[in-house]
């Protein structure tokens, strides 16, 4: 599917390019909202799904948008952050659909040891999914 194909304003597909956590691109594609999970198409390869019940948690600052994946997820655990000119709108629209559906972004439990908190072992740098 080409990104030239889907028009800025579409009301669930969005344009996206994901970059690490230094910003560089590492490639671009289409996201889209559907009413179970999320889908990246690209022009590379397969395209790459997270089901809503496998996101700890998202969120959006200006023009980026990112989650994080559990390890249920096709990619496994990680954290995947997205250029997006409507970031916010993406935002909304995956809280929206959340609500809809009553579904909970939980947190996995912080194992403690030693009274202080030890982070599960989760990639702290944005994929390529």
């Amino acid at each position: 599917m080409g990104s030239d194909t889907v028009p800025d304003n579409h009301r669930n597909k969005f344009k996206v390019i994901n970059v690490d956590d230094d910003g560089n691109e590492l490639g671009s594609g289409i996201m889209e909202l559907t009413d179970t999970e999320l889908i990246l198409y690209t022009r590379k390869r397969d395209s790459v799904k997270w089901h809503y019940l496998c996101l700890r948690r998202y969120g959006y600052d200006s023009n980026l948008f990112s989650f994080e994946s559990g390890r249920r997820c096709q990619t496994g655990q990680g954290i995947f952050a997205f250029k997006c000119a409507r970031a916010e709108e993406l935002f909304n629209m995956l809280q929206e659909i959340m609500q809809n559906n009553s579904i909970n972004v939980v947190e996995e439990p912080v194992v403690e040891r030693n009274n202080h908190q030890t982070e599960l072992e989760v990639p702290r740098t944005p994929r390529t999914p």
